[in-house]
């Protein structure tokens, strides 16, 4: 599971802008994304129930407390791929993380939405307290720590797989831990990641972010420098710079500033002066290497040209944006001359006696000119919005390659970090709608999608995720914690391919073996061969323990009159 803080974008916004717009896009965010639906939602801490009544309560309650501009603090909590949690998961999950921040009796109100492969968890909560008036620094103002913990006790509470970097545990004695951060110094640093932004923009371009090659290239030169010229000059055989401002220092990386203690908590600059004495600008002019985009993996199919498209449409957006810019300030310029001019024309000479007449020329000559500038701000409107309907947002990495027609490109990078849960045959055949007993099939492009027959009124129209998916030469199982979910999907595979290959975690390699002895399936994977020969053979002999239970005659226990 991932959580993040979302910040105010608009922090000028009042209280009632600020709470009316969260809460209106938690609970109907189709109204600014059409494909984004809210299918569970829930709330906390009011007296009543309507979403208007709430939406008023969380204000008045917020206008209490004067002196803070804004006292909600909106965080999101996502599942990892295929995890579907029930409402009463989501509604023990919302207390579990109240609970950890210490917020158990605030105004919170909550939606889960799915617009993504991830659902997602919105939550808005009041920071005023509802007795004392008081708002309220969750763990002392650390509330994004605090965060991560109550990540970890859910994760562990309802079974839910940690990320690969979670920043907290719980350990066998049920306390949480951080001992992949707190092992040693060293290991700390080779774990050292980028914050959570930056990855996330890894994510979507398949770049390394600036801040990544800092911590590669220059975290180790940093801490082994002896004098302030020798770390300029090796800095810059990385492309790297450390300069001093004001009263402290940036690293750049081109012309990337980034923050030397999100590199080495050593690079500061208070720190390196300790080590090196004053700061020394170089004496010499130095040769700082030109650093082109580099990939987060060595092997990424067709990532030049994504990256050279993705700079292409960026600098003709910028290009158009930068001339429409200068379009419409000459535009502006040249009809305030116009107007400027106009009035002098028609106003000049001699108004004396005519002071009344002159009044109402005035005023028809600015009701004219106030149309005239409200003619040429809707154009200026329609123009900015005809240029972002031309230049959408560059789509990312993954939908890159799947536009590219390139799928299974798309899902390695999609799974680089995990392997997925799946179901792979010898050909590749069209994916075509089986009805398989308890699920249905729903065409999707080239795929088919197969939900819950019983989820099928509410899950389809507002966009949940499929149970799993056909893709043609495999088929990947996103509920494969639900042994009839797999069932199904085994079943589809037997009568697609007769034989097949399974990939995934131990957990649902298991279930298949399981699976495979009890209905016959044949998988081919050549290490899961002797369980499911050992799991055929203890099902044989449960079953022959049963037919002798019922054939063997059971003694007749009598009751005796006792004499």
């Amino acid at each position: 599971m991932v959580v993040k803080k979302i910040k105010n974008p608009k922090k000028s916004a009042s209280k009632a802008g600020r709470i009316g717009g969260l809460l209106d896009y938690i609970l109907n965010p189709e109204s600014k994304n059409e494909n984004e639906k809210c299918v569970y939602a829930g709330s906390r801490g009011f007296l009543t129930d309507s979403p208007q009544s709430q939406k008023a309560e969380m204000l008045a309650l917020s206008q209490e407390a004067v002196r803070s501009k804004d006292t909600v603090n909106h965080y999101v909590i996502s599942w990892q791929e295929g995890e579907q949690p029930s409402h009463q998961q989501i509604d023990e999950a919302v207390d579990l993380f109240l609970d950890e921040l210490g917020l158990n009796d605030h105004q919170t109100v909550y939606g889960l939405h799915a617009d993504t492969d991830n659902l997602h968890l919105h939550l808005v909560i009041n920071r005023v307290h509802p007795e004392t008036l008081k708002v309220i620094k969750p763990n002392k103002g650390f509330d994004i720590e605090a965060a991560h913990k109550a990540i970890a006790r859910i994760e562990h509470t309802q079974g839910w797989n940690r990320e690969q970097h979670g920043r907290y545990q719980v350990l066998e004695n049920g306390e949480l831990g951080r001992e992949h951060i707190d092992t040693a110094l060293d290991t700390a640093r080779k774990q050292r990641q980028p914050d959570q932004v930056t990855r996330d923009h890894e994510q979507r371009t398949g770049e390394k972010s600036a801040q990544r090659l800092a911590i590669e290239d220059g975290a180790a030169i940093i801490q082994s420098a002896t004098d302030w010229q020798t770390l300029h000059r090796k800095l810059a055989e990385k492309g790297i710079r450390y300069e001093k401002k004001g009263s402290g220092a940036m690293l750049f990386v081109g012309e990337v500033a980034i923050k030397p203690s999100s590199v080495d908590r050593a690079a500061s600059l208070p720190h390196l002066q300790k080590r090196l004495g004053p700061y020394q600008p170089p004496i010499d002019r130095l040769n700082i290497v030109e650093r082109g985009p580099e990939p987060i993996q060595a092997v990424q199919p067709g990532w030049e040209r994504f990256i050279a498209d993705r700079q292409a449409h960026y600098a003709a957006r910028n290009a158009a944006t930068l001339a429409l810019r200068k379009r419409q300030d000459a535009e502006r310029k040249q009809l305030a001359t116009q107007q400027k001019a106009k009035r002098e024309t028609i106003l000049k000479g001699s108004w004396k006696g005519k002071g009344d007449l002159l009044n109402a020329m005035r005023s028809v000559l600015a009701a004219e000119q106030a149309a005239e500038k409200a003619g040429l701000k809707e154009g200026d409107q329609q123009a900015w919005k005809q240029l972002r309907q031309q230049y959408r947002p560059f789509p990312d990495y993954e939908q890159w390659l799947r536009q590219q027609q390139q799928p299974e490109q798309a899902d390695v990078w999609r799974y680089r970090h995990t392997e997925p849960q799946r179901i792979q045959g010898d050909t590749t055949e069209p994916p075509t709608p089986r009805d398989i007993r308890a699920y249905t099939a729903r065409i999707q492009g080239r795929q088919v999608h197969y939900f819950r027959k019983e989820d099928v009124g509410q899950t389809t129209r507002r966009g949940g995720a499929a149970s799993f998916v056909d893709k043609g030469r495999e088929i990947d199982i996103h509920d494969w914690r639900n042994r009839d979910c797999v069932l199904a999907a085994l079943q589809l595979s037997a009568q697609k391919w007769g034989r097949f290959r399974i990939n995934g975690n131990p957990e649902y390699k298991a279930l298949c073996v399981e699976l495979a002895a009890e209905h016959g399936f044949k998988i081919n994977n050549p290490e899961l061969q002797t369980g499911i020969e050992n799991e055929r053979r203890r099902l044989q002999q449960a079953r022959a323990q049963a037919v002798q239970k019922e054939t063997v005659p059971q003694p007749v226990h009598e009751l005796s009159r006792g004499r």
